[in-house]
């Protein structure tokens, strides 16, 4: 009994109950998967790096957000899961047009999101 109640302790403060998301990092190697995607030449080659991109946009939206726009960012990568799914369907159908048009929406919206996470100077000065 002892040995079990000290398992059962030292697992619960041994591991984290939920690993805080490296966003930054994320970010990075999502541009990077991105880019092997974006570069592939056939379905084969284009479906890893999408199902990566997959996997980390999914990590992304368990990031602590500002709280004042936590529900827009997550509106956000929403959006770009879809447009991933989508272009994973195109991929598996062999349609690397379709896919890498999905994959251009995802980069607007990469733009349209960074460019509202960004802090206008004068908030910065007066609040």
């Amino acid at each position: 009994m002892r040995v079990l109640c000290f398992s059962l302790f030292w697992l619960f403060y041994s591991v984290p109950a939920i690993a805080s998301v490296d966003l930054e990092k994320t970010m990075k190697n999502m541009a990077f998967q991105y880019k092997q995607a974006y570069d592939a030449q056939s379905a084969s080659q284009l479906l890893l790096p999408l199902d990566e991109l997959i996997s980390l946009t999914q990590q992304s939206a368990l990031a602590d957000f500002e709280a004042e726009k936590a529900e827009q960012f997550k509106h956000g990568l929403q959006l770009v899961l879809t447009e991933l799914q989508l272009a994973r369907q195109a991929a598996t159908e062999d349609d690397i047009t379709q896919a890498k048009l999905h994959l251009q929406k995802v980069d607007a919206l990469r733009k349209e999101y960074h460019q509202q996470r960004k802090v206008s100077i004068w908030r910065l000065l007066f609040g």
